[in-house]
């Protein structure tokens, strides 16, 4: 969207300036003492200069008592006479012109050999001459750090967010960038040669083409807007076009018949639709683009006596600003909506977790509900045998009470495991790793899986000792599960702890043939499961409860005989 004012501010030329036009009613220029012809007449692309002289026509009835500074961007060594008094800086000559200026002001240059004409003139008002003029540099500085800053910082948001809408934006910026910079070194010129003219279409239209794909990936036109989408589309296509065309005829052809005002009614438009869709972040959009508008109308009227050139950098980079604000806007739904997934995320947990606890509360259960089933059949057989005395009444209800009591602790173990706590404390990782050991082995027992536990050497910590006795839990539910799947023979699960650079380590390994290369990079991604009818969260949320809740890192690869988990604390 920017480009549509930039690329009419590029056809700036010696008399676009409404200023310039009211001040200097003709320009006229005389070579080796002939007669002074209007400068329009000249063909600047192809005529050499060495010796010449520039008449300027002062409109006095324009000046009232009005104060203005004319400003000559030339070779100042070249100039050899003037009939007015001018002032020598680094940016050419500067005369001030009042009522009691001449109404004719003639400079003769001589050049050591012929070349193209290096001569500019501006007019500025006694505001811009005094605090804008002087110290153009820092207002190009800073306009030129800014956009610099935005495309550098949203693509690092892209790198990190892998969100295609700041790789657009970026890209807009710098090219947006670039032509502002080659803008103020066209003011020098005066006529482009055919390469610079085709590197300047180049950068416009890819400004376009960026700004059209960055418009529709903020107001989400895809989803919300899908009729405008396909003109969308259309226009991204026609740019590419024009891409191809000017890399082929060194100019662009698409701008010379499509109206660059029909781009920016469809950039209104769009965002106001998008707002009436209750797309919140269109707000920032339109905002940007009245300040925009508002911004050339000034420039373009000269409404504050600002020179363009100035007021656009000045208001390229504030709407660069106004629009980071809406992409931090979207960075923000991104990550509500990310907090919002991963709420979800552990409420899918903690029902797979239940699914899990009741699976293994009825492996607990199973032998001690025979030996009840058995104790009840011996009961009965006795009463009807007539030989149920009460010394073995006794004794029976005392093993009855047994093992209700046995499963009434197990209640209670699997209670404590998923109880959440409040606060840190202090525990052995062995200690914690038994505690999923104790609650998965009467599971890994029915499906004859050993399990061996080694502690080389162990290590006191302070956290939240439940979590990580899920994350292992977790991961020897997964190698059980694959055990029995593959129905390996021998089936076995190694459980080593040491301590490797003063951090606690943990590695847990089975022996079910690993983990297929293709995947095995994917094994902690959200809803990744090689398993059927299952969520695939509980690898991700024990990536998550180790990197986020114990700053440690969890990570897995295939050693001889199969999948190794590998905890670092």
């Amino acid at each position: 969207m920017k480009i549509i004012f930039l690329i009419c501010f590029l056809s700036f030329s010696l008399n676009a300036s409404l200023l310039l036009k009211s001040l200097i009613t003709n320009i006229e220029l005389s070579t080796k003492d002939n007669n002074y012809i209007d400068i329009k007449k000249y063909n600047f692309d192809k005529d050499l200069f060495q010796d010449l002289s520039i008449k300027l026509n002062i409109n006095k009835y324009f000046l009232k008592e009005d104060i203005y500074y004319l400003q000559i961007k030339c070779d100042n060594s070249s100039l050899l006479f003037s009939n007015v008094m001018y002032k020598n800086s680094d940016d050419g000559i500067f005369i001030k012109i009042d009522k009691f200026t001449l109404p004719n002001l003639i400079f003769t240059f001589s050049y050591p050999e012929r070349k193209e004409l290096d001569l500019r003139i501006f007019v500025h008002n006694e505001f811009t001459y005094k605090y804008i003029v002087k110290n153009d540099h820092i207002l190009y500085g800073l306009a030129y750090g800014i956009l610099f800053s935005a495309f550098l910082y949203n693509l690092i948001l892209f790198v990190y967010s892998r969100e295609i809408v700041f790789f657009y934006y970026s890209f807009m910026q710098i090219t947006l960038l670039v032509i502002m910079i080659f803008m103020i070194s066209i003011l020098n010129k005066n006529a482009l040669s055919s390469n610079i003219q085709m590197f300047i279409d180049l950068l416009e239209t890819s400004c376009m083409l960026f700004t059209i794909l960055f418009s529709r990936e903020i107001l989400n036109v895809k989803k919300l807007m899908k009729s405008i989408n396909k003109l969308y589309s259309f226009l991204i296509y026609i740019n590419i076009v024009d891409l191809i065309f000017i890399l082929i005829f060194q100019e662009s052809i698409l701008y010379e018949y499509l109206p660059r005002s029909l781009m920016a009614i469809v950039f209104v438009f769009t965002g106001f639709y998008s707002l009436y869709k209750k797309h919140k972040i269109a707000i920032y959009y339109i905002l940007a683009w009245v300040f925009l508008f508002l911004s050339l109308f000034i420039a373009e009227h000269e409404l504050i006596g600002l020179d363009e050139i100035y007021i656009l950098h000045i208001a390229f980079p504030l709407e660069s600003l106004i629009l980071s604000f809406a992409l931090g806007y979207k960075l923000k739904q991104n990550l509500d909506k990310k907090e919002e997934n991963d709420k979800i995320l552990v409420h899918q947990s903690k029902l797979a977790s239940m699914g899990e606890m009741i699976n293994n509360i009825s492996h607990q259960w199973r032998q001690p509900l025979t030996h009840l089933s058995f104790i009840n059949m011996n009961i009965s057989l006795a009463y009807e045998d007539n030989d149920l005395s009460e010394k073995y009444l006794n004794d029976k209800l005392n093993e009855s009470n047994t093992q209700i009591e046995f499963m009434s602790e197990t209640i209670d173990n699997f209670r404590d495991f998923y109880k959440p706590k409040k606060t840190k404390e202090y525990f052995l990782i062995s200690s914690a790793s038994q505690k999923a050991i104790d609650i998965i082995k009467p599971s890994l027992n029915f499906y004859n899986i050993s399990i061996s536990f080694n502690i080389e050497q162990d290590k006191r910590i302070k956290a939240f000792e439940n979590e990580y006795s899920q994350v292992i839990l977790n991961l020897l539910t997964n190698a059980k599960d694959v055990l029995v799947q593959r129905q390996i023979k021998d089936p076995s699960i190694y459980i080593d702890i040491k301590i490797e650079n003063n951090r606690s380590v943990l590695y847990l390994y089975d022996n079910a043939g690993g983990i297929k290369d293709e995947i095995i990079e994917k094994v902690f991604e959200p809803y990744f499961s090689t398993k059927e009818k299952s969520s695939g969260i509980g690898l991700y949320m024990s990536k998550t409860i180790i990197e986020s809740h114990f700053k440690g890192d969890i990570s897995v690869y295939n050693n001889l005989n199969g999948a190794c988990f590998r905890i670092e604390l």
